[in-house]
């Protein structure tokens, strides 16, 4: 078991089911903020105009003292063809009345005719003097409506105006215009920078006037390094960018608004510090960083918290349990401090171990009874098996018939095979399989260990790579060479010099064939061979094949002799990856006077 791996599953499920209450949390703080951001951009603008209400008031007043002034007789008549001294006089008298009205406000007022010349004004230079240069006069004469020109320096006064342009017209037809000097200087000290709770905080905004393009015209003190580069202006006046950011000329970061007081004439520039964004942003999502807290803390209580009651415990639980799989029954350390539940369980596996042992020792009693009755068994199967060989033997000495005794030797040696085959099982340890190249050596050596007088130079080559057979394979395959062996002994080697028999047995593509195959005289007459396939050894040869599932092969040997080839497919109960003995293992022997060796 991986020690984190139960803590892991326990965080992840947690993190899981805590992930629609973070995107909740998230999804909230964000509307917060963006609803915050909206509401102080909304409170900066409302703040900053505001700001320039009073410019706006003056403006505003501008407007309607010039359209009250331009539909006036008196101004009338001074513009007519042929006005007279009294008219003019009128008409200057006139145009001092607002500057009573309003001291400091308005540097100068007069009235031109249509090719720009002052009939009247509140100043003697401007009677008689052209305004047709002016910048403003164009633009009065295709303005149907009350204008402000850029700000100008005045050549009636000392001061710095901002012009307000009233066109006079008479049926449609432009007949001259009235202009009032706005002073820059007492207009631009009329704006009060907001501060405070209108901007939504602390924040302190500063005021510049500038003009088109972006030069400043006038503003709060200390203003003008709180203004962007000219450019940025202009591009905001172009695009009609109300509002921005960027750096300002002290090199800190500002929001601006722009404000238009005019058309294409003065604009406002609104400046406030943008260096509590931090701030607002950590007061925006404050909540949520809270809550991620509390669950990073929660996360590492419940990581330790399962150390300390669940894993702790269960890994005591896991040794007592390798112990137990180790044949121990003692209980390793006590739980002491294991939650009711760990304690409970571990109870119910000290039982359930003690019970597993319990019937362990019981089943291992059966098994070594059952073993000792096997064993039994298959020794009395082999001691009758060697009785009944030992009854034909004494019996095939009564025997003069050399047919008949034959018949009597072939099947004593039948007999014999199987006595062998109970031996090796009673001899292993698995009672279900044998040693497949030792079960066929000892087989042949008890085959030969009677003929040494007659055949005493006969080689055999065992190769059984099989490392372990059933008895449902080994009892067909023993009496098979039995067969064969005794036929080849019986009736192959007369006048061959150096004798041989070679038993190969091979694995391939899940078959097994078995080569039985001597350097005899090959098939004859008398031998079992093609020509007597009627011939009892030849049945039981076949039959025994088929047994097998498999097929049987005679004939002759690859110089001369015989060959009997049996391929049948792999039995079951010698698993693919069964160990195998070695296939270049040494022949078996020759016999000598104590048998095949």
């Amino acid at each position: 078991m991986n020690r984190s791996s139960l803590r892991t599953r326990l965080l992840a499920v947690v993190v899981l089911a805590l992930v629609p209450v973070l995107g909740l949390s998230a999804w909230h703080a964000y509307e917060s903020g963006q609803a915050g951001a909206e509401r102080r951009s909304t409170a900066v603008t409302a703040a900053a105009e505001l700001a320039v209400a009073r410019q706006r008031e003056v403006i505003e007043g501008t407007k309607g003292l010039l359209i009250a002034l331009a539909g006036a007789p008196v101004v009338q008549r001074a513009i007519a063809a042929q006005p007279t001294p009294a008219d003019i006089d009128e008409c200057n008298a006139y145009l001092k009345v607002p500057f009573a009205n309003f001291p400091g406000v308005y540097s100068a007022a007069f009235v031109t005719d249509p090719s720009g010349v002052g009939k009247c004004a509140t100043v003697p230079a401007a009677i008689g003097a052209s305004f047709a240069d002016r910048a403003f006069f164009k633009p009065a004469q295709q303005a149907k409506q009350f204008f402000l020109a850029s700000y100008v320096a005045s050549r009636l006064t000392t001061s710095t105006v901002i012009p307000a342009v009233m066109p006079i017209l008479v049926d449609g037809e432009f007949r001259g215009f009235l202009a009032i000097g706005i002073a820059l200087d007492p207009f631009a000290n009329l704006q009060s920078p907001p501060t405070g709770d209108s901007l939504g905080g602390g924040e302190k905004a500063t005021l510049n006037f500038v003009d088109r393009s972006g030069r400043l015209i006038g503003g709060t003190m200390g203003a003008a390094r709180t203004l962007p580069i000219p450019a940025r202006i202009v591009n905001a006046i172009e695009t009609r960018s109300t509002q921005f950011t960027d750096y300002g000329s002290d090199g800190e970061i500002y929001d601006y608004r722009l404000i238009q007081l005019a058309p294409d004439a003065v604009f406002e520039v609104v400046a406030i510090p943008a260096a509590r964004r931090m701030a607002v942003l950590i007061a925006d999502w404050s909540g949520f960083a809270l809550l991620v807290l509390a669950l990073m803390a929660a996360l590492v209580a419940m990581w330790f918290g399962a150390d300390r009651w669940c894993l702790k415990p269960l890994r005591y639980i896991r040794h007592f349990a390798n112990a137990v799989a180790r044949g121990e029954t003692t209980w390793p350390e006590l739980i002491q401090h294991g939650s009711p539940e760990i304690r409970a369980l571990a109870d119910d596996i000290l039982l359930i171990a003690q019970t597993i042992a319990k019937r362990e020792g019981e089943l291992r009693a059966s098994i070594e009874q059952r073993d000792h009755m096997l064993r039994e068994i298959h020794h009395r199967v082999k001691n009758n098996l060697q009785m009944i060989s030992s009854l034909l033997s004494l019996q095939a000495g009564k025997i003069r018939s050399p047919r008949i005794r034959r018949h009597f030797t072939d099947a004593q040696n039948r007999v014999l095979a199987l006595s062998i085959l109970h031996r090796h099982l009673y001899e292993r340890s698995s009672w279900a399989l044998v040693d497949f190249q030792q079960f066929i050596s000892d087989l042949v050596r008890q085959l030969t260990s009677d003929r040494q007088d007659i055949l005493p130079t006969v080689r055999f080559h065992i190769r059984a790579p099989v490392m372990a057979v059933g008895p449902d394979t080994a009892i067909p395959v023993g009496l098979i060479v039995t067969e064969a062996v005794t036929n080849a002994m019986r009736h192959a080697f007369q006048d061959v010099a150096s004798p041989e028999i070679r038993i190969i047995a091979s694995q391939n593509d899940g078959h097994v064939e078995l080569l039985i195959e001597d350097n005899g005289v090959g098939w004859s007459g008398t031998q079992l061979g093609p020509d007597e396939g009627d011939g009892f050894g030849f049945t039981l040869i076949r039959g025994l094949a088929m047994q097998l599932g498999g097929e049987v092969e005679l004939a002759g040997g690859e110089s001369q002799g015989a060959r009997v080839v049996v391929r049948f497919p792999l039995p079951d109960e010698v698993p693919d990856d069964a160990p195998l003995t070695n296939p270049t293992a040494p022949p078996v022997g020759r016999p000598t006077a104590e048998g095949v060796k």
